[in-house]
């Protein structure tokens, strides 16, 4: 089937698209309603991927998104999606509810400023803030952003499909008290003493403020793992949602693995409570930086809990070869530094009649996507 085939109207798709950096999550719910859930740039077009996939299905964004979530505000997930909010101008969105609060929105002042020449994802928070304040002046539809917390309803919908009337539900596990409470910290540490010998505001390493998403649409669980890592406090993390959790009716069958694999996003609670036994895993890779994630132990982990595991692209850069060295001397000369247009690139979709069986799933792997079990062939 085409890449471009939309999904039929009573069909659920899970679509995550990905490059070594950045990841964007498409879903659709049935019945021509769609969810968008972070945000990255197609290396082809130049824009944000879910526009363009959609554009090329033939839907209409202005009407047909429901509902657009940041899990959080590190640019490897967001980039480019101010731009989706503006083109979606029926949907609400749903921030962590971290930042709603003082604190951060003391980071987009001090982003403001001339002495800050970049942010790490908050630019593009910028642009959100600023389009809900034109919207309201000029009296545009309008809905407050959501706050996404522990066990909350982002998003309740009832679906015509045929004679059926199915329910769709979305509801975020994360963050909880105690996670904002760090985050608020973490974002502390980002005043003005740092920022006087820095032209960048770069985000807190940690992830307390990620929003993780239970998605209930008729008898499929989907879980969406954000970057969720899991800590040494019982009050944060992946441990708090395991044990306190309200929102668990039955367990998933899709799973979107959180950090890119890595072993510090890895709660066996989650494998072992939440997920069906075998269930359909797919992630990104993070092709920058010295470490690269999911690494072979994190692969080895993965495979060994289902083999069902998928992944949008290699977890390797792919080396740009110079076929002349008078080429590759002088651009070396003219710049500090040289990386590829992007590094790798893939989509993960899946996709099942919304009354099929949770294993009913159909797997379809476009561009650099591929089984994480053909990697651990490599290692």
């Amino acid at each position: 089937m085409s890449e471009y085939t939309p999904p039929a109207v009573d069909e659920l798709e899970v679509s995550l698209f990905g490059p070594g950096y950045g990841e964007a999550i498409i879903l659709h719910l049935g019945g021509g309603k769609w969810v968008l859930v972070d945000s990255c740039i197609d290396p082809i077009t130049k824009t944000p991927v879910a526009l363009s996939y959609l554009d090329r299905l033939g839907v209409d964004v202005a009407q047909a998104v429901s509902l657009i979530v940041a899990t959080h505000w590190h640019d490897d997930h967001v980039r480019g999606i101010s731009t989706v909010f503006q083109e979606c101008r029926s949907a609400d969105l749903a921030i962590s509810t971290a930042l709603s609060k003082q604190e951060f929105l003391k980071l987009i002042g001090l982003y403001s400023a001339p002495t800050v020449m970049q942010s790490s994802g908050i630019d593009e928070f910028v642009h959100i803030f600023h389009q809900l304040e034109e919207r309201k002046k000029r009296g545009v539809r309008f809905n407050a952003p959501k706050f996404a917390l522990a066990d909350r309803v982002l998003f309740r919908d009832y679906i015509s499909v045929g004679e059926t009337t199915i329910e769709s539900k979305i509801l975020s596990l994360s963050p909880s008290d105690e996670a904002v409470f760090q985050a608020l910290l973490a974002f502390e540490e980002l005043f003005p003493d740092r920022l006087e010998s820095k032209k960048r505001i770069t985000s807190p390493s940690s992830n307390h403020a990620s929003v993780v998403l239970w998605c209930a649409i008729g008898d499929s669980r989907i879980l969406f793992g954000a970057d969720l890592e899991c800590t040494a406090n019982p009050r944060t993390g992946w441990s708090v949602i395991i044990n306190d959790s309200s929102s668990f009716d039955q367990k998933a069958s899709v799973f979107k693995v959180p950090h890119h694999g890595s072993k510090n996003a890895h709660y066996d609670g989650v494998w072992n409570r939440v997920l069906i036994q075998n269930p359909f895993a797919i992630l990104t890779p993070y092709n920058r930086g010295a470490k690269r994630l999911p690494s072979p132990d994190d692969i080895a982990r993965i495979t060994s809990l289902t083999p069902h595991a998928f992944l949008t692209t290699r977890p390797t850069a792919r080396q740009t070869k110079w076929h002349k060295k008078i080429v590759r001397d002088t651009i070396r000369q003219s710049t500090r530094m040289m990386r590829n247009a992007h590094q790798g690139w893939g989509h993960i979709r899946l996709r099942k009649s919304i009354g099929a069986p949770n294993k009913a799933w159909e797997v379809e792997l476009f561009g650099d996507a591929r089984s994480l079990n053909e990697e651990t062939q490599i290692y």
